[in-house]
């Protein structure tokens, strides 16, 4: 029974168990050398998507740094040049109403010095003269024998010529002495004819103040003065008189004292002056008029230029490398499992073919043949290994 139980066993593991056992080392053997290939794989997808990411990466970052710079860059180069447009309008303003300052403030000086010598002009033209005649009897313009107070002056100066003619009579206003004058005379009139018979006897004269302006002659008969009282005594018949006139004047205007009386008596003592008491402008003087203030016109136009922003975008920074297949290696069913020496089955008579024992540990068939030539020992009575 024990023979039968050793050849049981010798053929469960020569067919089954060592199969099985061959088969699990191949299976261990292929396993070793797909994890081996696969962790190399493993290894060189890691490896290479590493790289792979970290040149993405760094990438990324070169371009994103390449955008900051550029966009640092022209930051830098549109505000510099905003500025120096802004400098150059507010330089250009700066000096626009500087100019506009400069040129209005000399208008302006000009203006103010015209009109303050047109009002020293005013101030230092004068006109006052008198003249004098010892008597005067015929029809006509009064002439003088002297002129014992002249004092002319038209803008601070004399003037070219003079403006009371003692031979004719006439005062003539200067070029520049328009204004308004003061005309006023004297005179002692004789009222009284000494001389009998109706041809020789006289009127008292009669004196007015005439003016020309031109072509117009004007006699004012305000400024008449006369007289018709008195004594019949040559002596005692004379009567002063005197009279003034103020008269608006210009530049060439003549001013005269006439006696208006044919077959007048003899007039004594007479004084005739002109004087200037208003400078006017009607002619001679135009009023310079000061500059309007205008606002000088200003350089205002925006100049300011936008920096163009250059866009950045991440890319994908995922790896493109395929990643490693990894495959099991199929094992074939085992065969021990389903033995009926494990399961406690019956025995096959072909599966109980004879076996080599020292085969199934590796002997040899010429030792397998020595260890059945040995004799077996006797056994005592009642004992034995249950092997027959």
């Amino acid at each position: 029974m024990v023979k039968e139980n050793i050849e049981d066993l010798s053929r469960f593991l020569k067919l089954e168990l060592i199969t099985d056992v061959k088969k699990n080392n191949r299976y261990i053997g292929e396993s070793l050398e797909l994890t081996k290939k696969t962790a190399n794989n493993v290894l060189d997808y890691v490896d290479k998507s590493m790289t792979e990411s970290a040149e993405k990466l760094q990438n990324t970052f070169e371009t994103m740094t390449n955008s900051m710079m550029h966009n640092l860059q022209d930051i830098r180069n549109k505000t510099t040049s905003n500025l120096n447009t802004l400098q150059k309008h507010i330089t250009d303003n700066e000096e626009t109403i500087n100019n506009a300052f400069t040129n209005k403030l000399s208008q302006v000086v000009a203006k103010i010095e015209t009109r303050m010598k047109q009002h020293e002009d005013f101030m230092t033209t004068s006109v006052a003269v008198c003249a004098e005649a010892f008597s005067h009897m015929s029809r006509g313009t009064v002439k003088y024998s002297s002129i014992f107070m002249e004092s002319v002056l038209i803008n601070g100066a004399p003037p070219v010529s003079e403006v009371l003619d003692p031979n004719s009579g006439e005062f003539v206003v200067p070029p520049g002495g328009d204004g308004i004058y003061h005309i006023s005379y004297g005179v002692l009139i004789d009222t009284f004819s000494p001389r009998t018979g109706m041809s020789q006897a006289r009127m008292p004269p009669r004196f007015a103040v005439k003016s020309s302006h031109g072509k117009r002659i004007t006699i004012h008969e305000v400024s008449q003065i006369w007289a018709t009282v008195g004594v019949q005594n040559q002596y005692m018949d004379l009567v002063p008189a005197s009279r003034s006139i103020s008269l608006n004047l210009r530049s060439g205007d003549i001013i005269s004292l006439e006696q208006i009386n044919n077959h007048a008596e003899l007039a004594y003592r007479l004084t005739f002056c002109v004087h200037l008491v208003h400078p006017t402008l009607v002619s001679s003087v135009t009023w310079e008029e000061l500059p309007i203030s205008t606002v000088p016109e200003l350089n205002i136009a925006t100049t300011y230029v936008e920096p163009i922003m250059q866009n950045f975008q991440i890319g994908d920074l995922k790896s493109s490398v395929e990643k490693p297949d990894i495959s099991i290696p199929i094992m074939s069913p085992l065969q021990s499992p389903n033995s009926r020496f494990v399961s406690g089955g019956a025995t096959d008579p072909s599966y109980l073919e004879p076996l080599n024992p020292i085969a199934l540990i590796g002997g040899v068939p010429e030792h397998y043949a020595l260890i059945r030539s040995v004799p077996e020992p006797e056994q005592e009575a009642g004992s034995g290994n249950g092997y027959q």
